[in-house]
């Protein structure tokens, strides 16, 4: 839709300005009329072309059959518990696990609130006055949040605008120019009075005169005489629109390229999370995800990591609804959760009672309905621009009683340390993990309340 409404555009204009390059064109007022409706038609192609690439990515998808109301839905699988078992076999059968001690086999497809990529995967359904059809399309129509959406559209999207707001501009005052040169006789052959702007014969250099009025190339051929007020008005209110015009789509294109979300797809983290001591003092049980910042030459700031648990459960209208988020402690008692990406980390989380993992077994997060959401944020260096890095990981994806290989290691001339990536997604048994104590199960134990969090 892009680009036709673009090639509209752009052929709209080319080919108005060659019919306006006849100069006996204008004599006749009907064809300056239907010569500036038509443009004018045409330069409403631009407003569509920012709504609909603002909205690109945000437009309502069809409404879910299961129910109208404006929720998140996680998945449609129903339980009768909030631990409650969930099928997770290979074959029909039921026979070959999906977690085994070599990592976990292809499962079926769960749903998740964040991908491994870190792209969130809820749909907003319902969204009131967010969308409104225009021209048989549904676009947004909050425009206070204008600049922002157009930084997240493509760059095409982004040139598109860029063009097609400069072309807009001169087109504007082109057909204001040469409305004040109609109106002033000067197109008529046998004009005797003193021109308003001098060789100005037509639409095409009109709009050549405006074009260079706006950017002050000044050629020297097309000049103001001081017999023409109102051109001087239009004059200084193109001036004044054109600084603001071209900073506005300036300040937009910078603010793309400066924009860090290439800057955490270096961002790393482990396939697994696993389960094992803390370390070889600290016997404690602790949940391990491992952190790496690949990119070598471009470090990071004040860089500290998150770690959240979302839960769902199964309400009395047996849909699957996201119950709550709680905040797992990595370290940010004591200044842990402030790392140093030099080189790769392990980011752990001790199991103790403030846990929510405390008490369970390996079966019983085998068959827990949630999901952990673990965020990178830092601060880029050469541009000073934040950005946030996520993953997330499912119960299947938790290794109970692993650990991860050291990677970091001295070189054999023992010179300098050495990071193995090969070795990035690498885990090994504990031989002397000890599972903790499984929690009863009972409906008004703090495990298991209403929010599913203590």
């Amino acid at each position: 839709m892009l680009r036709s409404l673009l090639f509209a555009f752009v052929l709209a204009f080319f080919g108005t300005s060659t019919v306006a390059a006849d100069p006996e064109f204008f004599d006749s007022a009907p064809n300056v009329v239907a010569f500036v409706s038509m443009f004018v038609y045409w330069l409403l192609v631009a407003p569509i072309i920012v709504y609909s690439c603002a909205s690109a990515s945000e437009r309502e998808p069809p409404p879910s059959s299961s129910s109208g109301s404006p929720v998140a839905k996680i998945n449609g699988h129903a339980s009768q518990r909030f631990w409650a078992p969930v099928a997770r076999y290979d074959d029909d059968a039921g026979n070959s696990p999906l977690v085994t001690s070599q990592g976990p086999q292809k499962a079926a497809a769960r749903a998740r609130l964040v991908d491994k990529d870190g792209n969130c995967k809820l749909r907003q359904i319902h969204l009131p006055n967010r969308y409104k059809n225009l021209y048989k399309k549904r676009v947004i129509v909050d425009s206070r949040n204008w600049f922002h959406l157009i930084i997240e559209s493509s760059w095409r999207c982004i040139l598109a605008i860029f063009a097609a707001g400069f072309l807009a501009s001169w087109a504007t005052f082109a057909i204001l120019y040469y409305t004040i040169v109609y109106l002033s006789g000067d197109l008529q052959k046998n004009a005797e009075n003193r021109q308003c702007i001098a060789n100005v014969h037509s639409f095409v250099s009109a709009f050549l005169f405006s074009l260079e009025s706006q950017h002050t190339i000044g050629y020297g051929t097309r000049y103001m005489t001081e017999m023409c007020p109102p051109a001087f008005i239009v004059l200084c209110f193109q001036l004044i629109f054109g600084v603001l015009l071209q900073t506005m789509l300036a300040g937009i294109v910078i603010a793309k390229v400066l924009r860090p979300k290439k800057r955490k797809q270096e961002m790393k983290f482990s396939k697994f999370a696993v389960i094992g001591p803390t370390d070889d003092h600290d016997k404690r049980p602790a949940l391990m995800i491992r952190v790496a910042d690949i990119q070598d030459k471009l470090y990071l700031a004040e860089s500290h990591v998150r770690l959240y648990m979302a839960r769902t459960r199964a309400n009395e209208r047996n849909e699957r609804e996201l119950v709550g988020v709680k905040d797992m402690n990595v370290g940010y008692d004591s200044g842990l959760d402030r790392v140093l990406l030099l080189w790769p980390i392990i980011v752990r989380h001790v199991i103790d009672e403030e846990s929510p993992l405390f008490g369970m077994r390996r079966e019983d997060m085998m068959r827990g309905d949630f999901e952990l959401i673990m965020t990178v944020e830092g601060i880029v260096e050469a541009t000073g621009m934040t950005f946030q890095a996520r993953t997330s990981f499912l119960p299947e994806e938790i290794q109970w009683g692993y650990k991860f290989r050291p990677m970091v290691l001295l070189s054999g001339d023992r010179r300098q340390y050495e990071v193995h990536y090969e070795r990035f997604h690498e885990i090994e048994p504990c031989e002397d993990f000890v599972e903790t104590t499984a929690v009863e199960e009972e409906e008004d134990h703090p495990l298991h309340n209403a929010s599913g969090f203590l």
